[in-house]
């Protein structure tokens, strides 16, 4: 049923980060799909301004290494037998599909480390020009190599913005060249780059090339469990493909899958970016320093600029009720002793989100603003959801409390890491509740003042959560009651449990009562341009995100594999939307066509194959699940079978016997999926709660069962025979005894 074609010239778009700095360095690059990861390795090097005199190393999603063998080949990189070539092996190889990565590594001593992700697969007109360019990116080039990777670059970008250099420090001779030189670490230049990658010749790689031997993964990699590692394993939890961590040596812990979401528009979630008010005092600085302002050596406005930029464009409205600025005489009184831009908080924040965004460039002593109309639509969309990326990755290092270190920041960080994935899989428009929240982990708490602690930390970090998204727009976010005593709550809670925490400390027992309970209904909930962002930092982060509508023209295949994680609505939903892309009987076939192949990925697809043939009801796709239910393809017959078996006689033709027995084997099948990746309690209970596997109906099939001809049927029965030891002995013991027949007979 499968209609093979060949594939059409392509280009791809990379997004390459270099892992570690912040603000994030990176490249956007378009390359050939058919050139090698030769011309890649070159196109990095001439992008991020290296200079090709160190060892370099590509590593797969599973594990394989690609290099320069030849240079490669006496160092134990910890592949085994060696790595692929890279000059042999095409890009598109080895990033086939849309969010397939890469790791590269750039100098073993230093180890810069780039993460490359395959966001679109272009279409190129047949005889157009093979090239490789630039199309997006933000900050300057790396200044140097050796400067002992990204933790030495950013001493050299602090050293820089210090007023008065690096001094006599490692760096301090360094600084002074760059200085020298108008080195601007914001400043991105893709003409510039894209006009050094037109010398590279992007080269022609013909043909898949071969995997690189070795029997286990690189640093860092991931490979995928084969029939005879599995063979091999006595855990009974690893199936064949399961995705093993090199690193750690056991199986990878499941990713979760979000609900699907919608977007809104493009244009709309633009118009929010500059309707939040520190993005729009970005913008109207920018277009304030269009004729360049001057600057002092630490890259800030000098302070009658600063003054005159704050009372200007009225930067002063972006300060509380209970800031000085807010006041016009205070802040008269304020502004007048300033010493320094940096004084001015009003001003410092959105000053660097200018610059650092390379809105705004300095250069020769003074600043100057871009022309903001061309800093607009997915650039300054882009910009925003890399701004959010940032706050919630550094939240993620340090925690969400400013001064609280150690195993506390790390629970406030994890704290906050939850409540990111509780507001994007809120429904659309629901408010969190931080009380409902703890109400919740009250009722299976236990009390104490560990407990009262932990309570006191998720409500503080729930609220500073919430205020530093507000401030990208990213939520609405309503305060409770003020509680102008956290700090000391949580002081005297620590007090009592044993610790301590900078200089404070209490004794009243009464902090938590007075405090926490009831008083901070503080809640927040996503906008639509929080749900966005959010969206593309989880992604960033590999886990699943998906779309709403975003199967609507893949095949059959994708889809399946896609509503694995739908709800019912959700999934009718895309599935509706699917088949008004492509005809009811064109519908089947691809549908059917998915349903063939063995493992545990194919049987998921085929329970959900089931569900969404069961709504076809025109007559072509009838004709089609007839023919396929007198078909020799495994797994496409049991489907179509059981599909028109479900229907009215009179529409079905089918044999009740023939439709039973193909129940039997999608039962087995569907089990499957669970056998050897849950434990044998779970596995029974989705026996059980199986249509026609009640502990009844396995008193009159279980002897039967053996005879079911899937390959996972000996093992199924095998992992039920274990697991119904404590419902039903008797029982069990006639599923380990058809599991013997099972096993005999294969």
């Amino acid at each position: 049923m499968r209609q093979d074609g060949k594939t059409a010239p392509s280009d791809l778009q990379l997004k390459i980060v270099l892992h570690g700095t912040r603000p994030p360095l990176w490249r956007r690059l378009v390359l050939p799909s058919d050139t090698s990861l030769g011309t890649l390795h070159d196109a990095i090097q001439v992008a991020f301004g290296w200079h090709g005199g160190h060892l370099h190393l590509f590593t797969d999603e599973f594990g394989r290494g690609y290099g320069d063998a030849a240079r490669l080949t006496d160092i134990d990189l910890g592949f085994g037998r060696g790595v692929g070539d890279e000059d042999a092996t095409a890009l598109g190889d080895v990033l086939a599909e849309e969010g397939t990565r890469l790791r590269y590594v750039y100098d073993f001593g230093d180890d810069w480390e780039h993460g490359i992700t395959l966001e679109k697969t272009l279409p190129r007109p047949v005889g157009a020009e093979r090239t490789v360019r630039c199309v997006g990116g933000r900050r300057a080039d790396v200044p140097a190599e050796d400067i002992g990777g990204v933790w030495g670059l950013a001493e050299v970008l602090e050293c820089l913005d210090a007023p008065d250099g690096a001094g006599d420090g490692p760096y301090g001779e360094f600084v002074a060249e760059l200085r020298a030189a108008g080195y601007d670490p914001a400043a991105f230049d893709r003409d510039g780059i894209t006009a050094r990658l037109t010398r590279l010749t992007p080269d022609t790689v013909s043909g898949k090339a071969k995997p690189p031997a070795g029997d286990r993964a690189g640093r860092g990699g991931v490979r995928r469990l084969t029939a005879e590692n599995v063979a091999l394993c006595t855990c009974g939890q690893c199936g064949v493909g399961d995705p093993i961590d090199a690193e750690v040596g056991g199986p990878a812990e499941d990713v979760p899958v979000l609900r699907p979401v919608t977007l809104a528009p493009q244009e709309d979630l633009v118009a929010a970016v500059r309707g939040v008010p520190l993005f729009d005092a970005a913008l109207r600085l920018t277009a304030w320093c269009r004729e360049g302002r001057q600057v002092t050596a630490g890259r800030v406005l000098r302070p009658a600029l600063a003054r005159e930029a704050v009372e200007e464009l009225q930067l002063w409205k972006l300060a509380g009720d209970d800031s000085p600025y807010a006041d016009a005489v205070a802040r008269a009184r304020a502004l007048k002793s300033l010493r320094s831009a940096k004084d001015v908080a009003v001003l410092n924040d959105s000053w660097w989100l200018a610059v650092d965004g390379g809105m705004i460039t300095i250069s020769g002593g003074r600043a100057w603003g871009c022309a903001t109309t061309g800093f607009a639509d997915a650039d300054l969309l882009e910009f925003w959801a890399a701004t959010l990326g940032d706050l919630l990755e550094e939240i993620g290092e340090t925690g969400v409390l400013d001064g609280w270190h150690g195993e506390l920041g790390e629970l406030t960080a994890e704290i906050a890491d939850g409540l990111v994935g509780l507001l994007y899989d809120a429904p659309d428009d629901a408010w969190v509740d931080v009380e409902d929240l703890r109400a919740k982990a009250r009722e299976v708490g236990e009390n104490g003042p560990e407990f009262d602690l932990f309570q006191a930390l998720f409500a503080a970090s729930f609220r500073e959560l919430g205020k530093g998204l507000a401030l990208l727009g990213a939520v609405e976010y309503e305060p409770g009651d003020s509680d102008d005593s956290a700090e000391e709550t949580l002081r005297t809670l620590l007090a009592m449990v044993g610790q301590e925490l900078g200089g404070g400390s209490g004794s009243s027992t009464a902090a938590s009562d007075r405090s926490w309970d009831g008083k901070c209904r503080h809640r927040m909930r996503l906008t639509p341009l929080g749900r966005y962002g959010l969206r593309a930092y989880l992604m960033q982060c590999g886990v699943p995100a998906p779309l709403l509508g975003e199967y609507a023209e893949a095949d059959a295949g994708a889809l399946l594999q896609g509503l694995l994680g739908y709800s019912p609505e959700e999934m009718r939903r895309e599935v509706e939307g699917w088949l008004e892309h492509r005809s009811a009987a064109d519908a089947a076939v691809g549908l059917l066509d998915a349903c063939a192949g063995d493992g545990s990925e194919a049987a998921a697809k085929r329970a959900v194959a089931q569900l969404v043939l069961a709504d076809l009801d025109d007559p072509r796709a009838l004709r089609v699940l007839r023919k396929a239910a007198d078909s020799d393809v495994e797994g496409c017959r049991q489907v179509a079978t059981t599909t028109l078996g479900a229907r009215l006689e009179a529409e079905a033709h089918m044999d009740p016997a023939r439709a039973e027995e193909a129940g039997l084997w999608l039962l087995i099948d569907g089990l499957s999926v669970l056998a050897g990746a849950q434990k044998s309690e779970e596995l029974t209970r989705g026996f059980l709660e199986n249509w026609n596997t009640v502990p009844e109906a396995l008193e009159q099939r279980v002897d039967d069962l053996w005879r079911v001809e899937h390959p996972a049927t000996a093992h199924v029965l095998a992992e039920l025979g274990e697991g119904l030891r404590a419902v039903d002995k008797r029982l069990a013991k006639r599923m380990r005894t058809a599991a013997n027949k099972a096993h005999s007979r294969w």
